[in-house]
């Protein structure tokens, strides 16, 4: 579904990603993994259009993707809940959740998304800015949902919220696994990653430096220790 091919990405004169490439099967969670600084976030950006890459390229279901503008790359299928959730926070629930809606003959609609979050049901009138750091990343999660993707970026979905909302994210990508739809899973939480991937890269310095699925890297604690930390 998504195979990205040896991909160069910079900010400026920083070079960032150096040589990346992976591929995501339909249905596949695919997880990345890394310290802080060593490429995560750039390598979402390169997929979805925010920082394209000057070398190699993003093929997405057959057509390149390398240096089509954000909004083409989203009409083709892809969307990103963004690190930081970027909610907008004047508009109410109902309003982050349809400002992007593209409709699909049996896709996402609002009443599905309320159903998978019922809380956000109950605050549909709320601004933004008045829901929890949990409510936001759902409000995040279903607004991505709304363009009704095939596939979805998940850049640390799970950064700074309670236990109680870590196990609801967790929850929703089985369901959304479950549906058929393919996610790239940007992460920091080891064992969250561990849980709901079939398969893991580590990047540090802005290379894939160990790939293996969930179960080996957990035997593996060289690796864990080394570019990880834990």
């Amino acid at each position: 579904m998504l195979t990205v091919e040896n991909i160069h990405t910079y900010y400026g004169d920083s070079y960032i990603l150096q040589g990346v490439s992976l591929e995501v099967g339909e249905g596949q969670v695919i997880g990345i993994l890394g310290r802080n600084g060593m490429g995560k976030t750039t390598l979402v950006r390169s997929v979805i259009g925010f920082t394209p890459p000057r070398l190699g390229r993003v093929i997405f279901q057959g057509v390149e993707l390398t240096h089509r503008p954000p909004f083409e790359i989203v009409r083709s299928g892809v969307s990103v809940v963004t690190q930081g959730r970027e909610i907008f926070p004047s508009l109410n629930v109902t309003e982050n959740l349809t400002v992007g809606f593209r409709a699909k003959a049996e896709g996402w609609t609002l009443d599905k998304v309320y159903e998978l979050f019922p809380p956000l049901k109950e605050r549909e009138r709320h601004p933004g800015n008045r829901l929890s750091g949990g409510e936001q990343q759902m409000l995040s999660i279903g607004r991505s949902l709304m363009t009704n993707p095939s596939l979805l970026l998940m850049d640390e979905p799970t950064e700074g919220l309670a236990p109680i909302f870590v196990k609801a994210v967790g929850e929703v990508i089985q369901k959304l696994q479950d549906s058929g739809m393919s996610i790239l899973l940007v992460e920091q939480n080891l064992r969250f990653a561990l849980k709901y991937t079939d398969y893991i890269h580590i990047l540090s310095r802005g290379k894939i430096v160990h790939s293996s699925s969930p179960k080996e890297l957990d035997a593996n604690q060289e690796i864990k220790l080394k570019y990880l930390g834990v």
